[in-house]
């Protein structure tokens, strides 16, 4: 079962329930009272549908711009760009606040404002289907389990959006009223996970494996298990799963850390992950093979409805053009005339092999004339992703010219531009409507393996889960006789390759608490230190190229920056505590 999100939107149901506050506070302060067509909305099924709908437009992550099109730190232009997937060149991004190191309370509105305000009226609105359900006439159990699974779903997937953000957080479990303590402190980190699992085994229990008709597109058993999945993976990775935090918080190390080391939570992330995989089948979900090791990768990505989603969203907007949200922020300026684009450092072109497994020789002191050919030698998903020197675009782009003097060089600071996310399709004249991955089921793959590694050691199964996703792209099996750090390192690799700009890597590198390191695989800085890119130059009467690299940024990353802070308005009214690092 292909499982993308077609959900039409009501903006009249959704504006029903919008509040008017502007601020974390104001929510806190004033809970809002319900408007009278709160009755209308739980007078019938169909008004209902409608309204969880609207609770899906606020509740899947905003990996591409949000709605209103706002420039968060959710959105993967800025993830993307904050990491060493990319880089922005429009200094206003807020990819570039992180690049500079300058995140800090005050400012980290700008990055999380229209997501967090969101939230909890997203919260508010679950809450409200959870009180009122059993008011909906004519719900057959079936219907009521469906209903009730998608909520504490989205929930669960809200708090897990959290979680990756600020680790510990208010928990709210209930539609706040009048004379409620609303003044809700952060819980523990560990009960903020058990939380999510919660939710996340009970919406599994509830949720079928396959929906159809008019529940197509909303989630399943199948999405249910993946943040199940995601949420322990992240509970059991070094920045949660240690007595240790990354920065000590005192007396209050539990809201940034379990306060121990426990291998048992990577059995249990291996376990969930595991149990996805297993789970596929039933849900009619698949890894994508069939169509060869140079179109499998971009078919997951391009094509809607594919066997390998788990969930996607395609909530945000319907069919828009080169110029419009959101294909404005990520076409590159010489392309169609976007925004920005986002160019592609050497510190993320490394780590793709050759096709036959070995790394590729890149001369970063001295560049070399043979740039097409070491680029043609690359694994196939560093083809299907990024747009380099001679690649085709579309049938308007057929080659695509970032060589001094080309035709494509403008802004693009590293010689290369984005390509994944933006369909061949997309033309002057041809609109294309936004399809964004949640969960896929290669994700599974990789969770199950980086698990398996960091419990058992490099076992079988964990070479036998990675080599799925490499082979299917033409990649060999990873050798054998990797001990259990070098295996952890190919897998850290594996998923920057495979799930690049899909809104891991920024979290990936926090959660593992590298952003600081050199990667050991390319020598390259990961979110500080030095940016490369190449200065490509034609040569006379050659098709070959030659490449000059250069270093073009010089990144910072602060410590505390592992988690992000709080709005310091919101701490000084005593209810928050401010993570480690951040000064009022």
């Amino acid at each position: 079962m292909k499982i993308i999100l077609y959900i039409g939107i009501s903006l009249i149901l959704m504006g029903t329930f919008s509040s008017c506050e502007t601020m974390f506070g104001d929510y806190l302060d004033k809970p809002p009272g319900i408007d009278i067509t709160e009755d209308v909305i739980f007078s019938d099924k169909e008004e209902l549908l409608t309204f969880i709908a609207g609770i899906y437009y606020y509740g899947i992550p905003p990996g591409y711009p949000n709605k209103q099109g706002a420039q968060i730190s959710g959105n993967i232009v800025n993830t993307g760009g904050a990491a060493d997937e990319g880089d922005v060149e429009r200094s206003w991004y807020p990819a570039n606040d992180w690049n500079r190191g300058s995140i800090g309370p005050g400012a980290i509105r700008w990055h999380e404002d229209s997501w967090f305000l969101n939230r909890w009226d997203l919260l508010r609105r679950i809450h409200t289907v959870m009180d009122r359900i059993d008011d909906v006439p004519g719900l057959t159990t079936e219907e009521k389990n469906q209903f009730v699974g998608e909520v504490l779903f989205l929930r669960g997937l809200a708090n897990m959006e959290m979680l990756q953000r600020y680790g510990s957080f208010p928990i709210v479990d209930r539609r706040l009223n009048p004379g409620d303590d609303l003044m809700i402190s952060q819980s523990t980190v560990t009960e903020c996970v058990n939380f999510i699992v919660q939710d996340a085994e009970e919406a599994a229990r509830l949720l079928p494996d396959i929906n159809d008709g008019s529940m197509k597109g909303r989630a399943t058993k199948g999405a249910a298990l993946m943040l199940k999945s995601r949420v322990l993976l992240f509970s059991a990775s070094p920045m949660f799963n240690t007595d240790t935090p990354y920065l000590d918080h005192g007396e209050h190390n539990n809201l940034i850390s379990h306060g121990n080391y426990d291998v048992k939570r990577w059995e249990m992330a291996a376990d969930a992950a595991k149990a996805v995989i297993d789970w596929a089948p039933s849900g009619g979900v698949r890894l994508i093979t069939e169509h060869g090791p140079d179109k499998n990768y971009k078919y997951v990505w391009e094509v809607p409805d594919n066997e390998e989603i788990i969930l996607a969203d395609k909530s945000r907007g319907g069919e828009n053009a080169w110029s419009m949200w959101p294909w404005g922020y990520y076409v590159p300026p010489p392309i169609y005339g976007g925004q920005a684009g986002v160019s592609i450092p050497m510190n993320h072109i490394m780590k793709y092999e050759r096709r036959d497994g070995t790394w590729q020789e890149w001369d970063m002191e001295n560049g070399g004339n043979d740039l097409s050919h070491k680029y043609a030698e690359l694994d196939y998903r560093f083809h299907q992703s990024i747009a380099y020197n001679g690649a085709y675009w579309n049938h308007e782009f057929p080659v695509v010219e970032t060589f001094v003097g080309g035709r494509h060089t403008n802004r693009c600071l590293a010689g290369t531009w984005l390509r994944k996310g933006i369909p061949d399709a997309l033309t002057r004249s041809v609109r294309i409507t936004l399809n964004w991955t949640v969960f896929r089921l290669a994700e599974a793959y990789l969770n199950y393996a980086e698990a398996l590694n960091e419990a058992y050691g490099p076992v079988q199964e964990a070479h036998d889960a990675i080599n799925k996703i490499r082979n299917r792209s033409g990649q060999p099996d990873l050798p054998a006789d990797l001990t259990q750090e070098e295996f952890r390192n190919r897998v850290r690799n594996e998923r920057a390759i495979e799930l690049f700009f899909e809104d891991h890597r920024f979290w990936d590198i926090r959660r593992w608490l590298i952003a600081e390191d050199t990667d050991p695989i390319t020598g390259m800085g990961i979110m500080q230190g030095e940016f490369w890119g190449f200065r490509i130059y034609e040569i006379e009467d050659s098709d070959e190229f030659r490449y000059e690299p250069y270093i073009f940024k010089s990144r910072i990353f602060r410590t505390q920056m592992y988690l992000h802070p709080w709005w310091q308005n919101e701490v000084n009214k005593g209810y928050l505590i401010q993570n480690p690092g951040y000064a009022g």
